[in-house]
């Protein structure tokens, strides 16, 4: 069953990193072990009310047999970012409304492999990561360290997909606010680097990337890594944002070198594209009390009827929450708050959107 994209939609609303504390999952390992695999729980707890988005699905079949009368079953689900491959082979959060279940990170991750439920629900041309039959025989939160322990099946993928597996799993767990960092386990064993290629993954964390590339004319060892949200386009034309960790020489001011790169816009040769103009001029980024306040010229306002483009915003939004440490962003031009995009005001702080790539029918 093939889906479609729907942009993402700024909403002033908590950001997308789902809130999820306590264990998940039942302990499964067999045979001894030189050590013991971290203790699990099968519950987690719910998230708060404005952390989720509930829909209500009626179940065509819930008619009791023998029954004079329809009975209408629903069902609960949440929307929740998984990490799959698009099609230039990308890693890209997507937003898929899933069963409501306790345990939410390791459902998260379930629909990450490859011949399981999310073949019935992810994007047309999208592809999960994790090598077919892998389970998550357990995971624990503790002191924002999510622990997964994988099935043997995890270790059976190609040595070309390893970093894009590491990158998946990584920003998966870490969109839940509790998980700060990542320790990946398999049958049992705590590994130190990843059983194909040997990459290292003893300690992950977002701030490790999510696909890497270099900018030019820097020195390794002397980088500031920068993730910047450029955009991508399905078949049918509908675009969605791509998360890219440019290293770029190091830097002290994250605020401004991120809409900097921005507008520098991706890489050549990549089969992706910026909605930000190149002639854009920043004035100003400044960052107070958790809000990164941007100040550009009147170029901003030239996308239609002196409007500025609702994606540009977006992807400028994305990338400030995402590298600045700040929850929302101030756009101004020429340091006046009176900032409209499409039928969207940005005249005050904008939070991060709480679903980014929403899937659809």
């Amino acid at each position: 069953m093939s889906r479609k994209l729907t942009l993402l939609i700024p909403m002033t609303l908590s950001v997308a990193m789902l809130s999820g504390c306590g264990l998940f999952g039942p302990e499964e390992t067999s045979g001894s072990k030189p050590l013991d695999p971290p203790p699990m729980s099968q519950n987690n707890a719910p998230l708060g009310p404005s952390e989720e988005v509930t829909i209500d699905v009626t179940n065509e079949q819930g008619k009791e047999a023998g029954a004079d009368n329809e009975a209408e079953a629903t069902v609960q689900e949440i929307a929740t970012p998984v990490y799959l491959m698009d099609p230039d082979g990308f890693v890209v959060p997507i937003t898929l409304n899933l069963p409501k279940e306790e345990a939410r990170a390791k459902q998260v991750l379930n629909y990450m492999v490859k011949g399981g439920p999310v073949e019935d629900v992810k994007p047309e041309g999208f592809t999960a990561l994790l090598p077919e039959g892998t389970k998550v025989l357990g995971m624990t939160i503790k002191e924002g360290v999510a622990t997964v322990d994988f099935s043997p099946e995890f270790g059976k993928y190609e040595a070309k997909d390893e970093q894009k597996i590491v990158d998946a799993i990584t920003f998966a767990l870490t969109s839940f606010t509790n998980v700060k960092e990542v320790k990946i386990w398999i049958n049992g064993y705590p590994q130190e680097v990843m059983p194909v290629d040997g990459t290292p993954i003893s300690s992950l964390s977002r701030s490790n990337g999510i696909n890497k590339e270099l900018a030019a004319n820097v020195k390794i060892g002397e980088t500031t890594p920068i993730t910047l949200y450029f955009q991508g386009e399905t078949s049918d034309n509908e675009s969605y944002f791509v998360p890219v960790t440019r290293l770029i020489p190091h830097t002290d001011n994250k605020a401004m070198a991120t809409v900097q790169e921005l507008i520098k816009g991706p890489k050549q040769g990549v089969n992706l594209f910026s909605s930000i103009l190149e002639t854009t001029k920043i004035i100003d980024v400044k960052v107070d009390n958790g809000v990164a306040v941007v100040n550009f010229d009147d170029k901003i306002l030239s996308f239609n009827d002196g409007k500025a483009n609702p994606q540009a915003l977006d992807s400028i939004l994305l990338s400030l929450t995402e590298n600045a440490g700040v929850g929302q962003v101030q756009f101004l031009v020429n340091g006046k708050a009176s900032v409209t995009a499409g039928n969207k005001d940005y005249s005050k702080p904008v939070t991060r959107p709480d679903q980014l790539n929403p899937s659809k029918m």
